[in-house]
């Protein structure tokens, strides 16, 4: 993927971790959704933590902290939880992928059987 420049018509530098998506509109299969799923999950789960944290912490200063500061602190947190469920860092999403994974082969071995 390149990002192109709106001021001049050189090329940006390529991303270095572009997102995962479906650019050749094949269908996913099962165990990609319950991949992607799980990572869904540990995002939401870190990002609902950091909220937490966030709340719980007494912040004092000279300034109040605006509306903006925190629409983007709550931007900022949710970008960084999808960045650290794509790189596994907490583990969560494996472990749930790992407990979730024989209950999809059961699901679709049950449902080929009953096509059959």
């Amino acid at each position: 993927m390149r990002i192109h420049s709106l001021e001049n018509s050189r090329q940006a530098l390529p991303l270095q971790n572009p997102p995962r998506t479906n650019t050749d509109r094949t269908p996913a299969s099962g165990d990609d959704k319950l991949r992607e799923v799980c990572e869904q999950f540990e995002a939401f789960f870190t990002a609902q933590l950091l909220k937490n944290m966030r709340e719980s912490g007494n912040f004092e200063g000279f300034l109040k902290q605006s509306r903006a500061e925190t629409i983007f602190g709550a931007q900022r947190d949710a970008e960084l939880c999808k960045h650290l469920a794509g790189r596994g860092s907490l583990g969560i999403a494996k472990l749930l992928y790992s407990e979730l994974k024989p209950r999809l082969e059961a699901t679709s071995d049950s449902t080929e059987d009953a096509a059959a």
